[in-house]
């Protein structure tokens, strides 16, 4: 007990040293570190003294002020009131408002449209994002989008749908290829001073002040576009649509020294001409730029008191007509009462995670179905394999080294080909096996955790097709080796017993390969549909 005391007391010294050495060593580093902030803020005083023009440099590289400005923009879902009118716009030609976008013109040939903000923009520094989407179905579409900022409000004419001779800019996104130079679709940045006449045949030529190729056509996801005039620099950058990242912008074409009318018209404008193209704006925002170092635009003036008393007793009406037809729903729905009503609608995730599990389920079964077919085509291929290799049996007790052994050769190059095609089928039932058992794990997880089809589901479906292919070339090579020597084989092999009866060779090779074919047409016209549905989503 005296040994361990003794070790005890030596171990709180040695700890008591450490510590008194630690806080020895901090006190000194603190102290260093005091004296170099000392000299490092002394340096710095005499720099801003010295040199005041550094510090005035700084604000400028800074980003500047955005403000939204609701009166210049729209944006779903609700776009459209009740008396089919968008606030603050107005819309012409063959535009179709809706609740959640304006579509500017439908797929039909020779259409034009527009949608013109009603409010002048009166502030010099601005930046606009407008969301669209430009779908169709053919290879190339026309005629294509336009983005404009004018100092009059537009009219419908030959330029994407609005007048020619336009005094401001125009960002215009051209899908058709007038000039033949294959450079569409492209992006064209084209300003007027109200005296020139666009160039539709050379997709505007010298009038172009800047460019870039990008294909907007048929993208999962809505095209974003950007817009930004800032100290005489205007700028467009593009979002291409194959990512929901809305921030995830690329250069696209960047004008310096550009010259706009201080006061004018946000608008766009679209057409089609002998080719068509839904073109669709989800939303148009407008932003006021303010440059770092001015005072910020100051909020619009408070709403007087009788239109506040005015907008208060319209809302306070609204809610009690609401109030009352939940009262009226409620009493004639008596089993749903307690119930939340907002859970009785179909929420968008809800919906997809439904479309997703329904479409699982048709692949299910159609996978099914084809499997019920490989085994009743593999019953048959052993049914005659089987009866082929009995009569080789039966004829290998011979002696005679002739004609019966061109046979026999020949019937066993039959069984080794109809064994690789018994193979090619095996392989292709487990692939349905393995496909139907992770369609039926996809749709749980799915079904449990909102997901989507995983990749494994598309590379079983590649390794049917490339099973499927094999098959066919296989069948193809026993067609044209029977077209080819029907002679040879009467002849060398005449004392070979006639087949069955119950099915040729040639009537089954023509009944898998039609099927075959039947097959990838299905495959094919599935395909077709699913890629002509996804356009609605």
């Amino acid at each position: 007990m005296a040994v361990s005391g003794g070790a005890t007391r030596c171990r709180r010294r040695h700890r008591a040293s450490i510590s008194a050495t630690t806080r020895m060593f901090v006190a000194f580093v603190s102290t260093l570190l005091c004296q170099s902030l000392v000299v490092k803020m002394s340096a710095a005083e005499d720099a801003v003294v010295n040199t005041p023009a550094v510090a005035d440099a700084d604000p400028a590289d800074a980003a500047p002020h955005r403000r939204f400005e609701y009166k210049h923009s729209f944006k779903g879902p609700h776009l459209v009131q009740d008396d089919g009118t968008i606030p603050f716009w107005t819309y012409s030609g063959n535009a179709i408002p809706s609740a959640d976008q304006v579509r500017i013109v439908p797929s039909l040939k020779s259409q034009r449209g527009s949608v013109w903000a009603k409010n002048k923009v009166t502030f010099k520094h601005w930046e606009a994002e407008v969301t669209f989407r430009v779908s169709g179905r053919g290879r190339t579409g026309a005629d294509g989008l336009a983005i404009w900022y004018t100092a009059t409000e537009g009219q419908l004419g030959p330029v994407y749908g609005a007048a020619d001779k336009w005094d401001g800019v125009g960002i215009f996104f051209d899908s058709y290829d007038n000039d033949g130079k294959k450079n569409n679709p492209v992006v064209l940045l084209v300003g007027n001073n109200g005296k020139h006449v666009y160039d539709h045949k050379h997709d505007g030529g010298t009038q172009t002040l800047g460019s870039c190729l990008r294909d907007f056509r048929n993208k999962p996801y809505p095209i974003r576009a950007r817009v930004t005039y800032y100290k005489k620099t205007l700028t467009v950058m593009i979002n291409n649509g194959f990512t929901p990242d809305k921030d995830d912008f690329e250069f696209c074409t960047k004008v310096d020294n550009m010259i706009i009318p201080p006061e004018g018209f946000f608008g766009v404008s679209a057409a089609t001409g002998g080719l068509a193209d839904d073109h669709d704006v989800l939303s148009f925002l407008l932003f006021q730029l303010t440059e770092p170092g001015q005072t910020p635009p100051q909020p619009e003036a408070e709403i007087p008191k009788e239109d506040k008393d005015k907008y208060q007793e319209e809302f306070h009406n609204f809610q009690q007509e609401l109030d009352k037809k939940k009262e009226e729903f409620q009493k004639e729905h008596p089993d749903v009462q307690g119930e939340p009503i907002d859970e009785l609608y179909e929420s968008v995730n809800d919906r997809e995670i439904r479309q997703v599990f329904e479409g699982q389920n048709r692949i299910h079964l159609e996978i099914k179905q084809i499997n019920r077919q490989l085994a009743m085509i593999l019953d048959e291929q052993r049914r005659y394999v089987t009866i082929v290799t009995d009569e080789i049996s039966k004829r290998g007790s011979h002696t005679d080294t002739g004609p019966i052994d061109v046979a026999n050769q020949q019937l066993g190059t039959i069984v080794s080909s109809q064994q690789d095609l018994l193979r090619n089928l095996n392989e292709m039932r487990n692939s349905f096996h393995e496909s139907l058992r992770q369609m039926g794990t996809g749709q749980q997880q799915n079904h449990q955790q909102g997901g989507v089809a995983t990749y494994e589901s598309v590379q079983h479906f590649n390794d049917i097709k490339e099973h499927i292919h094999t098959v066919r070339r296989d069948l193809e090579q026993l067609v044209q080796r029977a077209v080819q020597n029907p002679g040879e084989k009467v002849q060398k092999c005449p004392e070979v017993p006639p087949m069955p009866s119950c099915l040729s060779t040639v009537h089954f090779v023509i009944f898998i390969v039609v099927q075959s074919v039947l097959f990838l047409c299905y495959i094919m016209y599935k395909s077709q549909q699913e890629a002509a549905a996804k356009k609605f989503f």
